[in-house]
């Protein structure tokens, strides 16, 4: 299995379409948009910005040949006092290709891609704190938690709290 990591370009934007749709129906427990909100948008905000080319949010991608496997991205901050920060969102990878470290090669390319431009010092994320093995993921990528908040998502009468975790510049 040969596996490409890299940025998804402007006329890869309804690749993304469907993997991110795809994800919210297998794990929704793990994100704070749903399947239902999502579907009947015509144009995501990411495809926006993958379509753009929008320098301050991007979306990377593991392909297979032409098949998009994992997704991740990230939300660069762009006001005077925040740009120094980055929030790493949106992280899947296809059920069939789970176990295989595909996300956390997928990720470390991406944060390596971050980290080339000197002025973005750290790099942000949340984590349903009950996702084991994200937690333990972002842990072997250098992640340490800063923060955790209670009762972050709720879904009918269930909670799910979320771990803020971070990653600085070496």
């Amino acid at each position: 299995m040969s596996i490409e990591y890299r940025e998804l370009n402007p006329s890869e934007s309804k690749k993304y379409r469907v993997i991110r749709l795809e994800c919210l129906q297998n794990a929704s427990e793990n994100f704070g948009a749903t399947y239902e909100e999502q579907v009947n948008i015509p144009e995501l905000y990411f495809e926006a910005a993958i379509r753009n080319g929008d320098a301050n949010n991007k979306i990377f991608g593991a392909f297979e040949g032409e098949n998009l496997i994992a997704i991740c991205g990230y939300k660069r901050e762009t006001g005077v006092k925040t740009r120094h920060k980055a929030l790493l969102v949106q992280v899947y990878t296809k059920p069939e290709y789970r176990g295989k470290n595909i996300s956390y090669e997928l990720m470390n390319f991406m944060i390596e891609k971050i980290f080339e431009d000197e002025t973005v010092q750290q790099i942000t994320l949340g984590v349903v704190s009950d996702n084991i093995s994200a937690v333990k993921t972002y842990e072997r990528l250098g992640f340490t938690e800063y923060g955790f908040h209670k009762n972050y998502f709720k879904d009918g009468d269930e909670y799910k709290h979320q771990l803020l975790m971070m990653l600085e510049r070496k």
